[in-house]
């Protein structure tokens, strides 16, 4: 494979449902998107089919940059591909065809792009036999319609790589899809399998006359379906067990069951008389409505469930709690967002919008339902600020008027003392206040008037607290990629008789570092943790050292990962022991605590600044 670039631009190839469904998702998650295919009036088609589907995804909730006039239709399909990061293909379900078109797209298509096939049925060593690099083709195949159903079957070839597997699943995970990787090709994937098996009885059963075509789809709609959209099959049968679980179930119920799968239907083929029962059967059940007013009814309930699922079963009106497994928000001053997601980077969304001061620090109050953001504003007219808004986005409100800080940088909750810290970078302060935003109070002074702000080592950026231990942390960053970052330690309760700007309790911990941001903490561990803006290998990284080591003995520290576009927020979950990062270039990544295992949960989505990890709880309201 070529080397990784973020993705950016999609190309879709046919335009049918499947194309034009995959193709609103895509622009609804704030991506170029430039569709081919031959067909007369696609174009026309494409887009009605995107008008008609974006209230359903607005709904979900739109991506920053997401619009419909980020779609071009090109030509022909190898100008479609020509600039593309990532191909979705949805053509004819036919072998040669395909062989031949993925041939045609990876001659066409840039080296670093990755080629998906939706195929519902054609394995991938079929489809990429005829490309010359074929390391980089892999089945994509959603559910319909995709821009409703999560679902992707992710599965390579023999001679795909899993680099590009690998590509594929974290690309689909990070706007929101839920992919599963198939360890091995098989002839109609995974879910068609699992449909196909359970239409072959229902059509057994209407053949035999044991039931008809409307009874047959409350049996499953009304029945087993109702659970399926809730837990998958194994988990279910666990459950079937009572207290014993699935072995209790598996040692009572399998018996029986064999029993049951000797009697079930075995008939290879559809005959005309089962067609005709179905076509008659399927009529009657629709009383009289179209195909839009079934699927406007199916997209409407899918929402519902939708909503359901990603809420982990909130109650109605719980819309300001933080449900397990958590969530992350975070920063993005592209287009002036608070964002909002799992940990897994799914349910991606907005929270609140239209942010033109350049949002920076970040911090969640999952107790009282709020969420804070710093505001840098412009660095020469003093007018930053601070806002506060509710976990769902209501009730915005700002704290601390524009003024009452210059350039508010990283932001960190107290919340056992009810109140909020913040870097002030080119008023050189370290300040406080209060949750409501009174009682602002500066705790550092490091420099003072214009000479001095020349001066960015003394412009403070990140700030943590350990309001057990009474001390705060901070980073003052020096110039860019000078090695003069350094980062400090003072006591939360100032010496009595000393002012901000002289203070005799100030530690200097680590100095010489490239370029300090943000800063967490592991109390468990005693460890200081940081991003860095500066250049490798020590800077656009993530660091840690030691926080009580005395100067003797302290180490270099250490680096634990790297390469990342601007390194700027960290959040650390201590229960988890992983940590989640961002960068201003547009990327969200999770990784454990030592710098293993790093995933990307959101790639190149817009200009990223401040997050706060929240973990699940209960009391959040």
């Amino acid at each position: 494979m070529s080397p990784v670039k973020p993705i950016q631009r999609i190309a879709i190839i046919g335009t049918g449902v499947i194309g034009a469904s995959w193709a609103a998702q895509f622009l609804a998650k704030g991506f170029d998107v430039i569709a081919a295919d031959p067909a007369r009036n696609a174009e026309a088609d494409l887009r009605k089919y995107i008008d008609n589907a974006w209230g359903a995804l607005a709904a979900q909730g739109l991506a920053p940059g997401a619009s419909r006039d980020r779609l071009q239709f090109a030509d022909d399909a190898q100008h479609a591909v020509s600039s593309a990061d990532f191909v979705q293909e949805n053509g004819p379900e036919r072998p040669d065809f395909k062989t031949k078109l993925f041939a045609d797209l990876d001659e066409a298509a840039p080296a670093h792009a990755i080629l998906a096939s939706s195929s519902s049925g054609l394995t991938m060593s079929i489809i990429q036999s005829g490309c010359k690099r074929p390391e980089r083709c892999v089945i994509g195949h959603p559910f319909n319609p995709p821009h409703m159903i999560p679902l992707v079957e992710v599965v390579g070839g023999a001679k795909t790589s899993p680099e590009a597997v690998e590509r594929a699943m974290q690309f689909y995970a990070s706007i929101g899809k839920k992919p599963i990787r198939l360890r091995k090709e098989v002839v109609g994937h995974v879910a068609n399998r699992l449909q196909a098996a359970l239409l072959r009885e229902v059509f057994y059963l209407i053949e035999q006359g044991v039931v008809d075509v409307s009874d047959a789809d409350t049996a499953v709609s009304w029945g087993p379906g109702l659970r399926w959209g809730i837990m998958g099959p194994n988990l279910l049968f666990h459950l079937a067990g009572g207290a014993g679980g699935i072995g209790h179930a598996l040692d009572h119920l399998a018996g029986p069951m064999a029993g049951w799968w000797k009697d079930l239907g075995t008939q290879s083929e559809i005959t005309p008389t089962v067609k005709k029962m179905l076509i008659e059967g399927v009529v009657k059940e629709t009383e009289g409505r179209t195909i839009e007013q079934l699927a406007a009814q199916r997209d409407w309930m899918l929402l519902q469930l939708l909503d359901v699922r990603a809420s982990g079963g909130m109650a109605q009106g719980a819309a300001n709690v933080i449900e397990p497994p958590g969530r992350l928000f975070y920063l993005d001053i592209s287009g002036g967002y608070v964002m909002s997601m799992r940990p897994d980077g799914s349910d991606r969304k907005a929270i609140v919008r239209g942010l033109r001061r350049i949002p920076d620090g970040i911090a969640v109050d999952a107790a009282h339902g709020h969420v804070y953001w710093t505001n840098m504003g412009r660095p020469d007219l003093n007018n930053g600020s601070i806002q506060r808004a509710d976990l769902n986005g209501m009730n915005l409100t700002t704290i601390i008027p524009e003024g009452g800080t210059f350039t508010p940088k990283q932001l960190k909750l107290d919340a056992k003392n009810g109140k909020l810290y913040w870097s002030d970078r080119e008023g050189m302060r370290v300040m406080r206040s209060n949750l409501d935003g009174s009682r602002i109070e500066t705790l550092i002074v490091a420099g003072v008037g214009d000479t001095d702000r020349l001066d960015q080592r003394n412009w403070c950026v990140g700030i943590a607290v350990d309001a057990d231990r009474g001390h705060f942390y901070w980073t003052q960053k020096g110039a860019d990629n000078a090695d003069q970052g350094r980062i400090f330690r003072a006591n939360i309760e100032m010496p009595k008789g000393e002012d901000p700007a002289h203070r005799t309790d100030i530690e200097l911990l680590y100095n010489g570092l490239p370029e300090p941001i943000d800063l967490d903490l592991d109390l468990r561990d005693r460890m200081i943790y940081w991003s860095d803006r500066g250049n490798g290998p020590r800077g656009n990284s993530i660091n840690r050292a030691p926080m009580d080591a005395p100067p003797k003995a302290r180490y270099q520290p250490e680096v634990l990962l790297g390469d990342l576009n601007e390194a700027m927020g960290l959040s650390l979950d201590l229960q988890g022991r992983r940590m989640f990062f961002a960068d201003l270039g547009g990327s969200v990544y999770c990784a454990k605590m030592d710098g293993s295992e790093k995933k990307t949960l959101s790639i190149a989505q817009g200009n990223f600044t401040g997050i706060d990890y929240v973990p699940a709880s209960p009391s959040a309201a």
